[in-house]
């Protein structure tokens, strides 16, 4: 978005809300009468008066998600809630929101919790790049339980420490709260069908409670069962190569340089470019010129599933005193198939013609087409097929015991607790096939082509590797020998992931009367954290020959690559299935070499965490309130890894520990009735990725250098600040700016460290390295507003709205990764008597993403998700709601450095469901 449209957009949204706040009263919203008789809003409007409740009455910046009743949010995914507050955005790869960036920081940056409590989490293998980061996969929690969000952008001494963008604190339905009557129970069941993956599925989810006439004791039960069918087409590029590397097939003289022997100075044999034996000039703009190598189409199919089970108890034994009991336990099924099929891009001696298009104003080129030959005889290969099966579970389950004592003047509350999660691929199936045809292959921009010299959907053209590669001889570590050549294999444990978690935590607070003083919080926490990796290497042999003629092959639809603008006979081809892969493994891999651990994929982080606080909340008169304190804090990490050398192995364990203090301050200024003015200033922290602690770490004591991780990582720091107005205008109707500005330090990037002092426990030498690891030093700052708003407007209608800027100023020409400078949000609603409607449209600027294969400068383009849903309700307990989501069906889209580079295109489909929700 141009900051031209920027600006229209940010004023013409102030004006709206300014100009229909004041329709807010005339309304007619949906109501039903409580216990009591009294009439209570519910729905869309109860959901954001609630929430702007918490948000007003809160003691720091914070933004604010509500149910809109018992087991109800707008969203079947808690991350696409939180995506349409402002300054928080989602990442969407496989289509689902799984992780959040907050205030323009990624989600390694982030927090969350649940009930003020941390939750252990571990991924599924989506994300093989960032496993070892301190995110909550999201896609795992169910909204059912959910009452509230909140998003602590500004932090209170008393507020977890850990987080640099900002804390998502999630709060579950307890058994005695207020609005949780005795005897609720909300049951929501429907199905949902993906137009891609061409197929539906169940989900259901169910809550009740229970509790006395004396509201002394309580028991709030619930569950979920979630089926969803995934399927992602896309077109990617592995990595860049340079024309020069392309052009081994020209005369060249004995110092190896092209020889120009024809008319006007070309070449006098050897490939065409751009249609004719092109000239030095040709060949030097040609040379600079980017051409993707490896060029892929892909296939990714998962059906997920996940049970849900949760359950809280609350007691209070006295009138001062409640107990609260919860337990959460997640299984997901991830299992998955995903197949590759690509060609070479090493075959300089093989090209025959290309066709390029030169650089201007500074740019380098790109070559749109590049043409090889194909293997008429003996061995290798010009391109391959991988297919892959992906046996994947995901475990988390939490204990928690949370007390709440108020005897006297003083309030007494803490909880202690266990949490633990798993997961990976146990095991990964992998099957591969060569091909030794010609073809054509090229990308510009978003326009891809890959053209075999036969349809890729010919199966009798996809040959086994020893088929197209012939036979080694092979020697396996316990001393077998075997002649043939590696087809697959079946990795155990591949990726494997545990992190788990033992906390404790208690808080005090009191009233005070000194000077402005009225009340002072204290308290104190402790966390023992131990989070690991695990893989264990394994290939598969065989001496046959065969093709995925001989197996149980299939095709893939012709219309699957639809909308991805891929051009030529690449599409569809023919592949395998997971019943394929595991028969395919079992007839022809007649010799499998395990081969143990993965030294290189292995690490143990125990990390143990103390904490303690001191906060004064103060007033100023009637106007101005607000919260000074600090946080003191250790982190004591004992990382475990591997050192490798001359090709041994020695596991060895480093330890770290450094004390930080925290100060915090907010100040809020009731400037009106209904205007609220916030400032907040606070120092921060955020732990390293567990990967860069504890990675396995090589070294050559020849050389004196070194690769790996850095066990004394300090932790990300950085100083933050924010300013708030909100105007709250009319009943559930408010505008909001703010600012928000990051002071990073300490941020953590690779690079050579020299003269690094180490003890080689493999060879016993300690001498001084230059390794590539992970360093603290790096400095970058973000700086950011955002505008938002709600209000209604006329005849049931009403509109919510936010736009956020940020922008980065950093060492590193790529920027912040997962920053985008503009994020729009715009969610007009209806709601009038039994029937609802909303469509929320959002919008996110491109971002850098990370660094890929060959040091690629990956970045996401923009995306746009356009999403709708209607309700209604037959009666006051029975509602049917249609949802639609990714209406646009929206490509995914990535490059390397520039848009004219592709290394990904994917699209996920559009997703519809239709569900009943019975509430007593």
């Amino acid at each position: 978005m141009s900051l031209r449209k920027t600006i229209l957009f940010t004023t013409a949204l102030t004006g709206a809300l300014i100009g229909f706040g004041g329709a807010a009263g005339a309304q007619t919203v949906p109501t039903q009468q409580d216990e009591g008789g009294e009439v209570v809003v519910t729905g869309i409007r109860r959901s954001i008066a609630d929430a702007l409740e918490t948000k007003r009455e809160a003691n720091s910046i914070v933004d604010v998600i509500s149910a809109e009743d018992v087991g109800k949010l707008p969203d079947s995914n808690i991350a696409d809630s939180l995506a349409r507050l402002p300054g928080v955005t989602v990442d969407r790869q496989f289509g689902e929101g799984e992780q959040l960036s907050i205030a323009g920081t990624e989600p390694a940056l982030n927090r969350v919790t649940i009930d003020g409590h941390s939750v252990a989490s571990a991924d599924w293998g989506g994300n093989p790049s960032d496993r070892s980061s301190r995110t909550f996969n999201y896609s795992l929690l169910s909204p059912t339980l959910i009452k509230q969000a909140v998003v602590y952008k500004t932090p209170e001494a008393r507020l977890q420490e850990g987080a640099i963008g900002g804390t998502v604190d999630i709060v579950t339905r307890k058994p005695l709260d207020r609005d949780l009557k005795s005897g609720a129970l909300a049951v929501n069941a429907g199905g949902e069908y993906n137009d891609r993956a061409n197929r539906g599925s169940f989900r259901g989810s169910a809550l009740v409670n229970w509790k006395n006439d004396a509201e002394t004791f309580g028991v709030t039960l619930s569950g979920n069962y979630d089926k969803e069918q995934l399927s992602r087409a896309g077109v990617a590029v592995y990595w860049y190569r340079t024309g020069a590397a392309l052009l081994e097939s020209y005369p060249k003289d004995a110092n190896g340089n092209i020889v120009y022997a024809g008319p006007n100075n070309t070449v006098a044999s050897g490939a065409t470019i751009n249609g004719s034996l092109p000239n030095a000039a040709t060949i030097a703009a040609f040379s600079a010129s980017r051409y993707a190598s490896f060029l892929a189409h892909e296939f990714f199919r998962q059906e997920r599933q996940r049970i849900g089970l949760n359950g809280a108890i609350s007691v209070r034994p006295a009138e001062d005193l409640t107990m609260t009991f919860t337990g959460m336990m997640i299984r997901g099924n991830y299992d998955n198939v995903s197949n590759s099929e690509y060609t070479y891009g090493f075959e300089g001696s093989r090209l025959t013609a290309a066709t390029f298009i030169p650089g201007t104003n500074g740019q380098t080129g790109v070559v749109n087409s590049a043409t090889f030959t194909g293997i008429t005889s003996g061995t290798g290969a010009t391109g391959q097929l991988d297919t892959y099966y992906r046996r994947t579970r995901l475990k988390n389950d939490s204990l928690s015991f949370l007390f709440d004592y108020t005897p006297g003047d003083w309030s007494i509350t803490g909880n202690i607790g266990w949490t633990k999660a798993s997961g990976g691929k146990d095991p990964e199936y992998l099957l591969d096939f060569r091909t030794q045809m010609g073809f054509t292959a090229g990308a510009n921009g978003r326009d891809t082509v890959v053209n075999w010299a036969s349809p890729a959907s010919d199966p009798t053209k996809w040959l086994s590797n020893f088929t197209a590669s012939g036979g080694t001889n092979i020697t396996a570590p316990d001393g077998r020998t075997f002649f043939g050549r590696q087809i697959g294999g079946i990795p155990l444990q591949s990726g494997f992931t545990t992190d788990s978690e033992r906390y404790g935590e208690v808080n005090f607070k009191h009233p005070l009367n000194i000077g402005p003083v009225t009340e002072i919080l204290f308290g104190g926490r402790y966390v023992s954290h131990l989070n690991g990796n695990t893989t264990y290497s394994n290939a598969v042999y065989t001496n046959q020959n065969f093709t995925l003629a001989n197996l149980d092959y299939f095709v893939h639809p012709s219309d699957l690559y639809d909308g991805l603008s891929t051009t030529g006979n690449g599409t569809p081809y023919a592949t395998l299935g997971q019943a394929g892969i595991l028969a395919a493994l079992q007839k022809y891999g007649n010799f499998t070499v395990d081969r143990g651990l993965s030294t290189g994929d292995y690490w143990r982080v125990r990390e143990n965490i103390s904490a303690g606080y001191l906060q004064a909340n103060f007033e100023l008169g009637s106007r101005i309130r607000g919260n000074v304190g600090g946080r003191l804090v250790n982190t004591s990490d004992r990382s475990t890894f591997y050192i490798s050398s001359a090709g041994r192995n020695a596991l060895t364990t480093l330890k770290n520990d450094e004390t930080r203090f925290l100060p915090s301050a907010n100040v809020i200024f009731q400037a009106g009735e209904d205007v609220v003015l916030r400032a907040a200033a606070a120092k921060v922290i955020a732990r390293p990725r567990y990967s860069d602690l504890a990675g396995s770490l090589s070294l050559n004591d020849q050389t004196r250098t070194g690769s790996g991780g850095n066990p004394d990582l300090k932790p990300y720091a950085a100083t933050n600040y924010g300013l708030s107005a909100e105007w709250y205008f009319a009943p559930a109707s408010f505008l909001s700016g703010e600012v928000f500005y990051r002071d990073i330090s300490n941020y953590v990037g690779n690079e050579v460290q020299d003269g690094v002092s180490l003890t080689n426990t493999v060879t016993g030498q300690s001498l001084t390295y230059s390794i590539s690891r992970p360093v603290n030093g790096g400095k970058a700052s973000v700086t950011g507003f955002s505008l938002s708003g709600n209000t209604s407007l006329m005849w049931g209608f009403g509109i919510q709205a936010s736009y956020t800027f940020a922008d980065a100023q950093t060492p590193f020409a790529t920027g912040l990764p997962f920053l985008s400078r503009n994020t729009v949000t715009i969610q007009p609603y209806y709601e009038n008597g039994p029937f609802q409607a909303r469509v929320s449209y959002n919008r996110r600027s491109k971002y850098f993403y990370r660094f890929g294969r060959q040091s690629s400068q990956d970045y996401t383009d923009a995306y746009r998700q356009l999403d709708a849903q209607i309700s209604y309700n037959l009666t006051d307990q029975v509602q049917v709601t249609a949802n639609a989501s990714n209406l646009l069906d929206e490509t995914y889209y990535q490059y390397s450095s520039d848009p004219r580079y592709p290394t990904s295109l994917y699209k996920n489909g559009r997703v519809f469901s239709i569900g009943a929700t019975l509430r007593m």
